[in-house]
């Protein structure tokens, strides 16, 4: 059998959306290996005969010269296992393993949801000559959503083999469908997110403040953490729980009951690969109120699992919101079974494993 390495930024990574591709390679007998920053999740993995190599790196940071250290890493964790095959997640681990990979002649997958962007000229340069000199070796691309599909596609000039997956997927036994709480006064809607600008909490927020105002009976709730706070949201946060309008929930390591609590989730994010948040409360029966952006709408059949609402647009989410208030109980209900059915239909992430394991083995079969 094959020896298989994938990189990723952290073990959540790995345990929250890679699981069933991670155990299935094993199942079949390849060497597995996993390469991230050590976390607590890495012993799921290595219990169940998985190796594993620390390397640690710095997720948002800009500085070169530690860039250039995790470069070097990547390259000699590479070259002393050489494995057959290896799958890269996220835009540091997939760009700067990429080019390992492309040095050492491996073949690799790369899955990269998410595109890092910027509109001041120099640095959207900088972004995609790394974008090209990461990707372009590339066996296949896995791509989340269309628009990142397209964008890259052009930088690549169409040179290299892609597959269109959807999203993550979504444990459908894990996220099992949950009776909907017809007979709660209160209508509770979850945020789950890092509470950070780009995930939409202003929007969330300001749309609080007024649903609030004007519908006593409803209740705003944020999961999340507290990172690059450079807008001071955990003060806002405290003060707007003060007064009653919104809750804070915490960094939830299971969000399954509080998914069952709510009526509909509210995802106002800027940019996404493909959400995770959107399929798992739809898995359990839950409708979506999302930005209609790339890997949110693609989650949503609009009008009938959830919503969408323009980016950036308070008034149209508050709007939307108000809509979905109004709605009768049954008529909330039935929205949710038809997320379900579409998390069935569409997101099962037995497909994207499936996948993933076809295109491992038309690799491992050209290079034998």
């Amino acid at each position: 059998m094959a020896k298989v390495a994938l990189i990723s930024n952290r073990d959540n990574n790995f345990y929250n959306f890679r699981s069933e591709l991670i155990l299935k390679l094993v199942e079949l007998g390849h060497e597995v290996t996993l390469v991230c920053p050590y976390g607590k999740k890495i012993d799921y993995f290595t219990e169940r005969g998985c190796q594993f190599i620390d390397a640690d790196l710095d997720r948002r940071g800009t500085n070169v010269f530690k860039d250039g250290l995790l470069i070097r890493r990547y390259n000699m964790i590479l070259k002393s296992i050489r494995p057959d095959v290896v799958l890269t997640y996220t835009t540091k681990s997939s760009v700067y393993g990429g080019l390992c990979c492309r040095w050492l002649k491996i073949p690799y997958i790369v899955n990269n949801a998410g595109l890092v962007e910027n509109n001041k000229v120099v640095i959207e340069m900088v972004l995609r000559l790394l974008y090209w000199s990461g990707f372009k070796g590339a066996s296949c691309m896995m791509y989340q959503n269309g628009r990142e599909r397209d964008y890259v596609n052009r930088i690549l000039k169409n040179k290299v083999q892609y597959r269109d997956i959807p999203g993550s997927g979504v444990n459908l036994n894990e996220f099992a469908y949950q009776s909907y709480p017809v007979g709660d006064e209160t209508i509770r809607f979850n945020f789950v997110a890092r509470i950070v600008t780009f995930k939409g909490i202003r929007e969330y927020l300001e749309c609080a403040k007024r649903i609030k105002a004007k519908y006593s009976s409803t209740e705003f709730v944020i999961y999340g953490s507290f990172v690059d706070d450079d807008n001071n949201y955990e003060t806002q946060i405290k003060e707007l729980e003060s007064n009653g309008i919104v809750k804070y929930g915490g960094e939830q390591k299971d969000m399954k009951p509080f998914i069952a609590k709510c009526h509909a989730v509210i995802h106002s994010s800027y940019y996404e690969g493909m959400t995770n948040v959107i399929l798992e409360h739809a898995a359990m029966g839950r409708p979506s109120i999302a930005s209609d952006i790339p890997g949110c709408r693609e989650g949503i059949d609009n009008g009938v699992s959830g919503y969408t609402f323009p980016l950036k647009n308070v008034d149209a989410l508050v709007e939307t919101v108000e809509k979905f208030i109004l709605m009768k109980p049954e008529e909330k209900e039935q929205m949710g079974k038809a997320a379900r059915i579409k998390m069935e239909k569409e997101y099962d992430r037995n497909i994207v494993t499936n996948i993933y394991i076809e295109e491992i083995d038309r690799i491992l079969n050209n290079t034998r």
